[in-house]
């Protein structure tokens, strides 16, 4: 009673006091018009994606090199907290790691925390690797808008660089922008090509005036040799008349006596060298054994100089024998300190018999060093006295023969002298002519990285700071001049050679003006075009955005003639659609709602009331998503719209109580309060049920949650505010509106009235069977539906369709391009299509790569791998057509595409939940994980042929294809090692060879026009054929330590073998696994087939044929499928104990709300069988309908319980109480019923956007409110007087007038006080 009183309070006070009610409307309205300009409004609300990217280019590297040498370093390093999974996908030149974290993961922290390893684990990829990227994923990754961009009169040169230096920095500059990417410019730029011809002419000149030089060289060598071999020749014949005069005794045995002396000299030599090793090995002193050692040196010297020269004449002996003698007298210092210390320590105390033993065997030594010593020293001591022998025999030739001797040695000598300068002059000639034809091969100094250097190096100019001159002025010297011509770059001197001349750019190759047109493949409607993909920021209104880009294009179109920009797709779009439909919705709402009340009541003051409500109620709801920060978005404004269809439930139920009383004569005022109280409770318990279903929304997760608190919170903002309005204003405004009212009769509402209240009593006294009828059509329904199977969400079409297309691998960039030309015909041909634009799909991953916030560098070298063979056609509808027109349309494109020759493409309807869906898997797909590529494989086809075979499956494949064709080349590394190389020179030296063109550093200007310059040079492309014939440099020690250059093939040091190569890696968690994926056809689900496939992999994999360790696991559709469903039934769940405390509170009682709450899954019924009837598919959205009814069935249910327990606490019997209730509360209940089914009608027939996503969850509640009104009528009264046999518990406690005052605790201490201070009657 006490919130009866509570709520008797507001209405009295609004009525009492209307204008202040009527301050409160004003405000409300200008907070919500105001609220409704400041909200930022998007596609959809802010989608939490806990993903990070990781992107690493490695140049050049193949899959399995890219997994090994960076996919899994830094899956091993990003261990990180938070982590569920790590997707990495290996590709050739990048790897791509999707860091999937928990919901609750701070994302800015994780970022940091993830870079941070980044850094540690740099120094632990490849040398050639580049620094990875971080990407944080998220839903703002897709285009925005697409727009195609052409100009009459211009050319593309024209129109490109209009697009480039004008349109893109111009929208780029508007609001909410956060970059645009264009495809299809055409650019100019200067090529330089070397040329072979011209290269060879100039090699053929330098080559002439080489041979000139080097023809001198060879003729002054020739004479020098003619020269020594005719005085050689005179030198013998001299000589040999010289011995004829010379006695031949005395020189032979002067021969004799040298060669003995020297055979002596050596093996003393010799000899000395053996007991100097032997002394070494027993000497412990450092000092003294190196001393030895250096002796042992020199010993080796004169033995090598015994041994490398015949040592025949006195002249060398002599020589030779200095030499020892200083390495003797080093050796006798030496072996003075050994014996100086050996004279010490012997016989000292305390030495050991080891010691002893030592000792003995030193002197041993010594004795044998100083005999063989003495025994040298008188070799060497014989050799002058041989010389006096040689002197006394020179003494018997005459002064004449002395002096010829003299001049034949003298002349032998300097034979020899010239013979070595002769030799030496011989080698220097060839090196130098080794060295003149290398400098003669100009294409040797012609690589792409000097010339580029070279340009760049030319190409400067540069201010370098203020002179002054004589009077004191200041000029800015500038250094340099920039090329401005062609013929500026190609007069560029490259090198100066002496004897020919100057060497410039244009003799050696052909400088020319280029495009890059066929680098990539942009048209509309067949004419070449650009293309322009504009990216909103994450923080902008999405239709903000696009009236902004809108706005320039008209701008821009309007500045320059000609200009032609259509839009391909638009976002922007959407919203509009999706206001329009709300408000279209608002408008039909309310009109229903008054035709209704019209209808029932036949009097248009209380339907001004409920009319006035539903605005007010709107506004209200806006005004609290403002503050709560809550923007436009198609769940939020769905919300809305589901809003409008319940919340004028409150204000018909209190305007028509209020106008039942006013028709029985009760005065205006006085109606308005008492018809408000009656209702109150009952009006707050039914929308507090409906705003508690959505309570355990915030204990959902992931997509569930994201998408359904903006929706759940608008629906209880809602709500809310009409309660609020239905217990304020709507009594306020009631008593005044219906001062005047008088009462009007329904005749034919009445029959319908009666008839009710005699079928009511029959299934009163047959209740088993309306029971039993209800549950047998919910078993029926549910299992129906069930088999139906479920979507994540619905499909949604609009006029924008896309096609994704794929030419045939084997097809060259220009057969592909022709191809997809033909693909465009194709869909231009198609009726009721508009336009038709193309461009090269240079995707990775889903994600475009301008969107990837990688650097330029990064993003050429990922474009450049996917320059032609994919494409995306963007194909506009016209705007007219009807879903089912769409779906004619994406049939005929696909036939259409079907019959183009050499390529495949898929046909999509685009839809405002293409960006939601684009993140998460469709269709079929099926992991299999395992740890060898090869057994995956193979597995891989066996699945793909278990799932072709299972009905609703079509076009599986595991992606794998065919491979591509590699050469795996095995490099030696002991023998890189040897030739003074290492593996990675040696990748180096061929990646570069591999490497044909260069841009130059900085671009010039050609007639006005900045261009950049491309070097390229293809004169020696490495090929298959002649690839191991590639020389390397090579620098090797030889055995005297020097550094020997020259050079080696690839064939020396490496081997190779062919074979073929995935096109990518993928791994989880490190286990390699394959994808499986497939299409499902149209009128199969994926859900339901899905399960059906499972049943067949189980067979196979409890079979022979299922390779050990590896196992199956269903993803895609299916996964989060299964995942939303479990999330929707713990909502719901969740949601029921909620509406039951509400209702115990409401009824006080824990027994009634029982009678109310088993309405809910029998009204179930409703929604499943509207489901069945429309051939709707049980989606995420229709699911969120049976939420909803869980809230909204139960609401004329507690009213019908509420108004039965106040006629039962009046003294009626309990089934008159239930027939009086069904008679009474039959026309609120009808009426609330169908304002709610008429609004949500316009969702379900409106055909648009809007009614697409929606239609199932109006389908749901239109069918689940219409059955539940039958629920109420019938199943409730029959429950009541099953389960409610006792009257209703009133606990009277009294009016509020004289509650304090009972009991008056203070008057019974007074009197008490006082009978005690009363004097005691004597006995």
């Amino acid at each position: 009673m006490h919130g009866r009183e509570t709520v008797g309070k507001m209405e009295k006070f609004s009525v009492k006091k209307p204008f202040t009610v009527l301050v409160a409307v004003v405000m409300v309205l200008i907070l919500g018009f105001v609220a409704i300009t400041k909200m930022q409004t998007n596609l959809l609300p802010d989608v939490s994606t806990p993903y990070l990217m990781v992107v690493t280019v490695y140049p050049g590297a193949s899959p399995e090199r890219v997994e090994s040498e960076v996919s899994d370093v830094l899956q091993n390093a990003l261990t990180v907290p938070g982590v569920e999974n790590i997707t990495a996908t290996s590709a050739e030149n990048y790897s791509l790691l999707l860091m999937h974290f928990t919901d609750d993961t701070d994302m800015n922290s994780a970022l940091v925390k993830v870079s941070n390893k980044l850094d540690q684990a740099k120094s632990d990829l490849p040398d050639s690797c580049l620094t990875p990227s971080i990407i944080e994923y998220s839903l703002n990754m897709n285009a925005f808008m697409t727009v195609a961009v052409s100009r009459e009169g211009s050319d593309i040169y024209q129109m490109s660089e209009l697009v480039k230096d004008t349109l893109v920095p111009y929208v780029q500059r508007k609001g909410g922008v956060s970059n645009v990417s264009s495809s299809g410019l055409v650019e100019k730029l200067v090529q330089v090509q070397l040329n072979q011809d011209k290269i060879d002419e100039i090699n053929a000149q330098l080559l002439d005036l080489i041979d000139t030089k080097l023809a001198d060289a060879r003729a002054q060598l020739d004479s020098a040799e003619s020269q020594i071999a005719a005085g050689r020749a005179e030198y013998n014949k001299q000589m040999k008349n010289f011995g004829n005069t010379v006695s031949n005794t005395v020189l032979a045995s002067m021969s004799t006596e040298v060669g003995n002396a020297v055979d002596v000299v050596r093996e003393q030599a010799q000899a000395l060298m053996e007991s100097v090793n032997q002394l070494i090995a027993v000497v412990k002193e450092p000092e003294i054994q190196q001393a030895l050692i250096e002796v042992q040196q020199g010993l080796q010297k004169v033995l090598d100089k015994f041994d490398n020269t015949g040592m025949r004449d006195i002249d060398s002996l002599i020589e030779v024998v200095s030499e020892l003698r200083d390495v003797t007298d080093k050796l006798t210092d030496a072996l003075q300190k050994l014996q100086e210390r050996v004279n010490t320590e012997t016989g000292t105390e305390g030495s050991s018999a080891a010691d002893l033993a030592d000792e003995l065997q030193l002197q041993q030594s010594l004795q044998v060093i100083y005999s063989t010593l003495e025994d040298t020293i008188k070799a060497m001591d014989d050799v002058p006295q041989l010389m006096s022998t040689f002197s006394r025999a020179l003494g018997s030739f005459t002064q004449q023969q002395l002096n010829a001797y003299m001049q034949f040695t003298e002349a032998r000598e300097q034979l020899n002298e010239y013979e070595k300068q002769l030799e030496t002059a011989k080698q220097e000639y060839e090196t130098a002519r080794t060295q003149a034809l290398a400098q003669a091969d100009v294409q040797k100094q012609l690589d792409i990285d000097t010339l580029s250097t070279l340009i760049y190096a030319q190409n400067f100019s540069m201010p370098a700071g203020y002179v002054q001159d004589a009077s004191g002025e200041s000029w800015l010297l500038k250094v340099g001049e920039e090329y401005d011509s062609v013929d500026d770059i190609a007069g560029a001197l490259l090198l100066h050679v002496d004897g020919y001349g100057d060497v410039r750019l244009s003799d050696v190759a052909d400088v020319e003006v280029i495009d890059n047109a066929a680098d990539s493949f942009t048209r509309l409607n067949g004419e070449q075009a650009a293309v322009l993909k504009i990216y909103k920021n994450a923080t902008s209104s999405a239709s903000d955005v696009s009236d902004n880009c809108l706005s320039a294009f008209k701008e821009l179109e309007a500045q320059y003639d000609g200009l032609h920009i259509v839009v391909l797709s638009n976002q922007g779009n959407y919203i509009t659609i999706i206001i329009r439909s709300i408000l279209t919705s608002m408008a039909v709402g309310a009109a229903l709602a008054i035709i209704v009340l019209a209808i029932f009541l036949k009097d248009v003051k209380p339907t001004l009331v409920v009319g006035i409500s539903i605005p007010l109620s709107v506004l209200f709801a806006v005004v609290l998503m403002y503050f709560t920060n809550l923007d436009m978005n198609v769940m939020t404004l769905a919300g809305l719209s589901l809003g409008i269809g319940m919340l004028v439930d409150n204000s018909v139920v209190v305007i028509e109580n209020i106008y039942r009383l006013r028709s029985r004569g009760v005065p205006a005022a006085r109606a308005a309060v008492q018809g408000t109280k009656q209702v109150g409770m009952s009006v707050i318990a039914s929308t507090l049920t409906s705003v508690c279903v959505f309570l355990p929304v915030v204990f959902s997760s992931s997509i569930v949650r994201s998408l359904m608190l903006p929706m759940s919170l608008c629906i209880g903002y809602c709500l809310m505010a009409s309660l609020i309005v239905a217990v304020t204003v709507v009594p306020a405004a009631a008593s005044t509106v219906l001062k005047k009212a008088e009462p009007k009769e329904l005749p034919w509402f009445e029959k319908v009235q009666d008839k009710y209240v005699q079928s009511l009593k029959w299934c009163l006294q047959h209740r088993a069977l309306p029971l039993a009828a209800a549950v047998v059509l919910l078993v029926f329904s549910g299992w129906q539906v069930l088999n139906m199977g479920i979507e994540l969400l619905p499909q949604i079409t609009s006029n924008e369709a896309v096609i994704t297309l794929s030419t045939d691998a084997s097809l060259s960039k220009e057969e592909s391009y022709v191809v997809a030309g033909k693909a465009v015909e194709a869909a231009m041909a198609v009726d009721n299509v508009t336009e038709v634009g193309i461009t090269t799909d240079t995707s990775v991953a889903g994600m475009d790569i301008s969107q990837l916030g990688l650097p330029s560098t990064i993003t050429d070298l990922l474009a450049a791998a996917s320059s032609y063979g994919k494409y995306q056609i963007n194909v506009m509808l016209k705007e007219d057509l009807s879903s089912r027109q769409i779906e004619t349309a994406r049939q005929a494109l696909e036939t259409a595409i079907a019959g183009v020759e050499q390529c495949t493409g898929t046909v999509e309807i685009s839809g405002m939940t293409d960006e939601l869906t684009s993140q998460l898997s469709s269709g079929l797909s099926i992991k299999i994980y395992g740890s060898d590529v090869n057994t995956l494989t193979a597995l891989s086809e066996k699945v793909v042929d278990i799932v072709n075979s299972t009905p609703g499956f079509v076009n599986a494949t595991n992606g794998l294809g065919a491979g591509d064709s590699t050469i795996i080349l095995k490099v030696d590394r002991d023998k890189v090692r040897a030739y003074g190389l290492t593996v990675a020179e040696v990748y180096q030296k061929i990646a570069k060879r591999l490497t044909t063109t260069a841009t130059a550093q900085t671009p010039v200007t050609v007639d006005g026009t900045t261009m950049d310059v491309k070097i390229t040079n293809d004169l020696d492309p490495l090929t298959k054929e002649n690839m191991m014939d590639m020389t390397f440099d090579t620098s090797v020690l030889n055995t005297d330590g020097e550094t020997v250059t020259g050079t080696c093939t690839l064939a020396d040091i490496a081997t190779w073998e062919a074979g073929t190569a995935p096109d990518s890696i993928t791994s989880e968690n490190q286990t390699e696994y394959v994808t499986v994926t497939a299409d499902t056809l149209d009128g199969y689900n994926t859900t339901v087939q899905s399960r059906v496939l499972q049943k067949a992999l189980n067979e196979f994999a409890a079979g022979s044929e299922m390779p050990e360790g590896c196992n199956f696991s269903m993803g895609g559709e299916t996964e989060n499928v299964d995942f939303m469903v479990r999330e929707m039934v713990q909502w719901m769940a969740l949601a029921l104990p909620f509406v039951y405390l509400v209702m115990v509170a409401q009824f006080q009682s824990l027994l009634s709300p029982f009678i109310v709450l088993f309405t809910v899954p029998l009204a179930f019924t409703g929604g499943l069988i509207g489901l069945l009837v429309t051939g709707q598919q049980l989606t995420m959205i229709s699911l969120m309908g049976f939420i909803v009814l869980m809230g909204t069935v139960v609401n004329n249910g507690i009213v019908f319980v509420d108004y039965a327990n106040q006629l039962r606490m009046g003294g009626m019997e309990r089934r008159a109480a239930l027939v009086a209730t069904g008679k009474t509360r039959m026309r609120p209940i009808l009426m609330t019923t169908l304002t709610t089914v008429l609004a949500m009608l316009q969702m379900v027939f409106s055909g648009d956007m809007a009614s697409q996503l929606m239609s199932g969850m109006a389908i749901v509640i239109i069918c689940g409110l219409s059955y539940a009104t039958l629920m109420t009528l019938y199943i409730v009264p029959i429950l009541y007087d099953i389960l409610f046999k006792k009257p209703p518990l009133n606990v009277d406690i009294g009016s509020d007038e004289d509650l304090d005052d009972i009991p008056d605790d203070a008057a019974e201490f007074i009197a008490a006080q006082s009978s005690a201070a009363q004097p005691q009657p004597e006995a």
